[in-house]
Formats: structure tokens, sequence, C-alpha cells
């Protein structure tokens, strides 16, 4: 199976910026890089060994090496990326040997290399946006992200349902939270089901929140807003978040009644 990897919340923060260079843009940009995962080339010194999904799994004592890019300026970084396709980009039809990170997980790497290395770029041969390392150790910081990013592989079963029980204390932080933040057009309020038998034993599964936000623009910062507001009525519930601009999200749209609509454009 072809490995497919496509973080396109990266990329269009990161293409806003390109666009308008502005300290609110670099702000969702940075936010994006941290709360996301990304495509990182690396060579290792023992084959892994790889999934249905694609996925490669390493043993532990495999030595992981990241590649290095050097700029037009002489400044040399570590080239992430947001896709498959901003590999070949680079490398050519063929790619590249790359890992999946998220930043939390890169950073000590990036730390250890910071008197060789300046920092990371991302899709250099497209966006081609730096980050200088003291940035983003500033950046992590201040931003103590609330998020962790899942992916739901191709296949895997996701039941949900119709909240149950009294939602006025949630539903009324989402309105709210809709209502404040103009890049929302609306929010879906769902409940998954973490189980493999929904039917026979649905009183056994952990269940979590699962909110579908609608947005102008897919900005983490509208998942870390929402989660301030709902966290204090979220009755010990873990909080899932997933934006509506996804095959999997229109699909629950269809079937769904939105909790909150932006009125007026």
């Amino acid at each position: 199976m072809e490995f497919a990897f496509d973080n396109d919340i990266l990329r269009q923060a990161l293409e806003n910026f390109r666009a308008d260079s502005s300290d609110e843009n670099l702000v969702k940009a940075a936010q994006a890089l941290v709360d996301t995962k990304v495509m990182i080339p690396a060579k290792w010194d023992k084959e892994p060994t790889t999934d249905e999904q694609g996925k490669m799994h390493f043993s532990p004592d495999t030595k992981v090496a990241p590649m290095v890019v050097t700029n037009e300026n002489g400044v040399r970084l570590f080239p992430f990326f947001t896709s498959v396709e901003e590999v070949k980009k680079l490398y050519g039809e063929k790619g590249t040997n790359c890992v999946v990170m998220s930043m939390d997980q890169y950073m000590p790497m990036l730390l250890k290399a910071k008197e060789e290395i300046t920092g990371v770029v991302v899709d250099p041969a497209g966006a081609d946006v730096p980050f200088p390392t003291q940035f983003i150790q500033n950046f992590l910081k201040a931003y103590k992200s609330p998020l962790k990013q899942h992916e739901i592989n191709s296949g895997q079963n996701l039941y949900l349902r119709n909240p149950e029980g009294n939602l006025q204390d949630i539903e009324a932080a989402l309105i709210s939270g809709g209502f404040h933040d103009p890049a929302i057009e609306a929010i879906y309020l769902k409940e998954r089901l973490e189980t493999d038998k929904p039917v026979e034993k649905p009183e056994d599964a952990k269940v979590h929140w699962f909110i579908l936000v609608d947005a102008a623009q897919k900005d983490t910062g509208i998942f870390t807003r929402l989660s301030e507001m709902v966290k204090p009525v979220a009755n010990g519930k873990d909080i899932e978040f997933m934006f509506a601009d996804t095959k999997l999200g229109r699909d629950i749209k269809k079937t769904s009644q939105p909790i909150y609509t932006k009125m007026f454009h």
C-alpha cells in the first residue's frame, strides 16, 4: 500500500502567511506547526517494518539521522514537509525516506543540533517558510497546546451518536465560542464510542465528545480556543475536534444538525 500523508492544515497556514506576513498569520502558522505532524526526511541504520496503512515501525535500537538542506544564504536547516507531493518537489518523483513526527517529538533533536543547524524550513520547494530554533523554543514555552493529533486510518470504523444527557452547559459553551470566533461557520456536537462492538454493548464503550467545526480556514487555534471553553463542562470526557472540510466531515454533516450556525456573513 502506498503511503499517503497530507497536512493541509499546516500548508494552508503557511500559504496564508506567505500571502500576508502579519503577526497574526505567523502565530497561526506556528500553532499549526506545533499542533500537527510533518514528514521529515531521514536515514537509518536498520530497515523498519511496514504495517497495512504503510506506516513504518522501527526497532528501539535503530539510529535515525535527519537530513539537512542549505538555503541560498548558506543557512543549514532541517526540512519538514506537509505532504508526499511536497517531498517529491524537492527530491524528485521517487522521493526519499521520511518519518512522520510531531514538533514535541522532534524538539530534542532540534535543540541538540542548535549550534550547527539554525532551525527548520517547511516545504522548501513550496511555501518555503523557515522557523528558527529559538523562535520555536520560545513559542512552545508561551503556547501550551492542549491538542494532540490523532490520525483516522483508511478503513477504520468511527462510531458516532447523538449526545445523551444534559447538554445545556456544553452546548452553551460551544455556541458562545462560535459566536465570538468570526472564522467559525457552524459547530456540530456528537459523541464518539471507542469500541469495536457499538451495537452489542454500547454501555461498555468509552465515550468522547466529538466536535465537528465548519470554518472559513483550518486554523488549529480554533480548536485550542474551543477546548478552553468546553473543558470545564466536559464532565471528564475527552474532547475530539475535526474540521468539516474532509470527506468524513462532509458525511457527518449530511446526517447531523448543527448546534451553532453563523447568522451573518
